[in-house]
């Protein structure tokens, strides 16, 4: 989907003693595409998934952020220094463009509302009709009835993650950033996870960040990838070319979950 198109450039974070966390960190999403970033633990994927956001809670000492659907362009960080104005920016793009699948599902639902009861609400915000049971199904949730009358503590894992993918597509989002979604998972149930996320970019073009840390999903889920080390981006390239990775943060990456996971197959 040419029309739907997130590009972030040269973006520089630093910590409150001008520490640099985040350097020349650049990456694309668009629509009908997904893109894992991938990199080791503390490499700065998910501080990379928070400055899209806008929830770093740190500087943004350099960087533009374009986000563009159709004719509505909105770049936030052109705002800056002014702190308020970018805050204003990201209000009115989180949850209406850009959807946050986190790493904890169920932490981040209401603990005092049923998940129907949830979704209605963000689904009137947006200006769409429907019952809760719509989004959850586009979501991949077969027995959605009864899901939309559960509390998120009587949710399983994966029932949370689809929860949080139909909460994104309620509101309206078609940029979906996807923080280590399947997180504590069962294998089944995350590779149930990973098939709604593909199935939303292949059926409906939603674009798709996917971070994590584990190269053997990315030959058969990712159109594109992007390596991270220390805070930048060191490889990238279609989402077939483990095998052609040269830095050797990423190949010592693709090395060891080789080693760990017995190959990529």
């Amino acid at each position: 989907m040419a029309d739907r198109h997130l590009h972030l450039e040269d973006l520089h974070l630093h910590d409150d003693a001008g520490r640099a966390l985040l350097r020349s960190v650049s990456l694309e999403m668009t629509g009908g595409q997904l893109t894992a970033l991938v990199g080791a633990s503390g490499s700065g994927k998910t501080l990379t998934v928070r400055a899209l956001l806008g929830l770093s809670g740190l500087t943004v000492a350099q960087g533009r952020l374009t986000v563009r659907e159709g004719e509505r362009v909105s770049r936030p960080y052109d705002a800056l220094p002014d702190r308020a104005a970018v805050e204003r920016a990201f209000v009115a793009l989180r949850g209406a463009s850009l959807g946050w699948i986190p790493q904890d599902g169920r932490a981040a639902l209401d603990p005092l509302r049923e998940v129907g009861a949830q979704l209605s609400a963000v689904a009137r915000r947006a200006g769409q009709d429907g019952p809760p049971t719509r989004w959850l199904e586009r979501a991949g949730q077969r027995d959605a009835a009864r899901v939309s009358r559960l509390y998120p503590h009587e949710l399983s894992g994966g029932m949370a993650q689809r929860v949080n993918v139909a909460l994104a597509l309620a509101r309206g989002a078609r940029f979906l950033l996807a923080d280590e979604p399947t997180t504590g998972l069962d294998p089944t149930v995350q590779e149930a996870v990973l098939q709604t996320l593909r199935a939303l970019v292949d059926s409906e073009g939603v674009a798709v960040l996917l971070v994590t840390h584990d190269l053997r999903l990315v030959p058969r889920l990712a159109d594109k990838l992007l390596v991270m080390h220390a805070g930048e981006i060191v490889a990238e390239g279609p989402g077939q070319s483990l095998d052609k990775l040269s830095h050797p943060a990423a190949v010592a990456l693709r090395d060891a979950t080789a080693r760990v996971a017995g190959g990529f197959s």
